[in-house]
């Protein structure tokens, strides 16, 4: 019991910081595998691609689906089961640059480079194009002011129709059953959408409307969506604020019918991890129903799941109700930055991770119980990370040992008033040396306690560390910790005052760093 006491001087410290990492760690654990929201998956790793565009995405025959991405060596296809398991795997040999875009369904392999399309079975080039379309089972291209389509299953090409000019955009939806093309023409009196749809090799226009903006705005994105004869739009622009270049972006939103006249009202996205509005909205995926708009998209918004950043782009879905506010839900939450997400059903989306090192995860998430119950398991990336963050947070609290400065200088300045002044006292090793330079300390440390303890510090701190009064619970709790580590030590080996404080200091900062440390900066 004696060599037990006696080791306890040493021990205590150790102990106490292994249990502060084991509670950080723990901490950042659940942070960082924090659902993205309630009922929805985690991410599962499907793949890694050098690109940055969406994967090319199916379902086949049997109810598997089908992944295509490009990879350094050409394109890839893997089909998974309905719970990610991979059933095959197959690679294409093409070239690729970094405006290559694929189309795989079935047997059925297209891509494109900025000039041309071509068949990917054989390398034998189509025809010159402007623009390629890659929808989920069909394909349509541009050449000049003529959109055509590709009829995949013959390899002969129908135009659709025939645009106005060069200028003129044109967007291409496809939901589960329908697809549609809008173009857009501008000119001085504003936009000009005409929508049409596409049906058996036939298309037929569904009606036009008109819009303009604000004169200092400028479109940065148009996103619709059918659904017979109503619609609905998002417009999406953007202003700089000042010379220095800062730029604001705003969003509007109507559902009308081609019988009404569109009136665009400002909505704003607000972040559900937060309070904050989400930022940069972009990689816009809409649909249409009788309930309203649905929008898949990223954004910059809250996340925990990095050290020190508090914000990244995620996925998010948005369902908007015209005269409501967006009811937004956040479907990924990963540390790197997230683009091109897509529904691969109406319960599983797939997207982009951005990678530092060129190899972008494509990652899945879902709703359904098998898929949260799989994503839910450790793996290796997740640990790391998290253990990346935890040793990142626990460099940065080793500055609590600077700050805690404030506090321990008082009493080393009385241990030297009184060696100056009374230096029987500390030749007879008098208790009351101890005692009064502990209280110095703590009253330094209440005096002061804002800078360790301060409300931007602190506010990302856990709940069990921040509440009323919880400065001062812990540093008298600490307190006690601290003189009963001594004691034992002290029992059984003899210190002088000097010493018994210095130990007291060091044992109460180390408590202090290990836990409120983490959050100071």
């Amino acid at each position: 019991m004696n060599k037990l006491k006696k080791s306890m001087t040493w021990i205590a410290p150790i102990l106490i910081v292994i249990i502060g990492i084991v509670i950080l760690f723990n901490e950042n654990y659940q942070e960082v595998t924090e659902a993205p929201s309630e009922g929805w998956s985690r991410e599962i790793q499907l793949g890694t691609t050098p690109n940055a565009s969406e994967p090319s995405l199916s379902t086949t025959e049997d109810g598997d689906y089908s992944v295509s991405f490009i990879t350094n060596d050409g394109a890839k296809q893997l089909i998974f089961d309905p719970t990610f398991e991979i059933v095959s795997d197959e690679s294409f040999d093409i070239k690729v640059d970094k405006f290559t875009e694929i189309y795989l369904n079935g047997d059925v392999f297209l891509y494109s480079d900025y000039y041309a399309m071509y068949n990917g079975n054989t390398g034998e080039k189509i025809t010159d194009i402007q623009d390629f379309y890659p929808l989920k089972d069909q394909v349509f291209y541009r050449q000049d002011n003529r959109i055509y389509q590709l009829h995949t299953d013959t390899m002969e090409s129908e135009e659709i129709i025939n645009v106005e000019n060069e200028k003129t955009e044109v967007l291409i939806q496809q939901t589960e059953d329908q697809t549609h093309i809008a173009t857009n023409n501008i000119d001085q009196s504003g936009n000009h959408l005409t929508f049409y749809k596409v049906k058996d090799g036939s298309v037929s226009e569904m009606g036009t409307t008109d819009f303009t903006i604000n004169a200092i705005e400028e479109i940065k994105d148009i996103q619709f969506a059918l659904n017979g004869s109503e619609y609905a739009l998002l417009v999406q622009t953007f202003q700089k604020q000042s010379m220095a270049g800062k730029i604001q972006n705003y969003y509007y939103y109507d559902e009308s019918n081609f019988n009404e006249a569109l009136e665009l009202g400002r909505v704003e996205f607000m972040d559900p991890a937060s309070s904050m509005e989400l930022k940069e909205i972009s990689d816009v995926e809409m649909n249409y129903t009788p309930q309203g708009g649905e929008l898949l998209f990223k954004a910059f918004g809250s996340t925990k799941s990095m050290f020190q950043e508090s914000a990244q782009f995620n996925v998010y879905e948005a369902k908007l109700t015209e005269g409501t506010e967006p009811d937004v839900r956040r479907l990924s939450n990963t540390p790197k930055s997230s683009l091109e997400p897509a529904w691969l059903t109406k319960d599983t989306v797939i997207w982009v991770d951005r990678a530092s090192d060129g190899e972008n995860n494509i990652l899945a998430s879902s709703s359904r119980p098998e898929i949260i119950d799989k994503a839910a398991t450790m793996t290796m990336p997740v640990f790391l990370q998290a253990l990346g963050k935890t040793m990142g947070m626990f460099s940065t609290g080793l500055f609590a040992i600077v700050v805690s400065m404030i506090w321990f200088i008082w009493p080393l300045l009385f241990l030297c008033v009184v060696m100056f002044t009374n230096s029987k006292a500390m030749d007879n090793d008098r208790p009351w040396v101890f005692y009064a330079g502990a209280f110095i300390y703590l009253g330094a440390a209440t005096i002061f306690n804002d800078f360790m303890f301060g409300t931007n510090g602190m506010a990302s701190a856990p709940d069990y560390l921040v509440f009323p009064g919880s400065s001062y619970i812990y540093l008298i709790g600490f307190a006690i910790l601290s003189f009963a580590i001594l004691q034992a030590g002290t029992s059984i080996r003899k210190w002088s005052p000097a010493v018994e404080l210095s130990y007291f200091i060091a044992i109460h900062v180390i408590c202090i760093t290990m836990f409120f440390g983490p959050y100071l900066l």
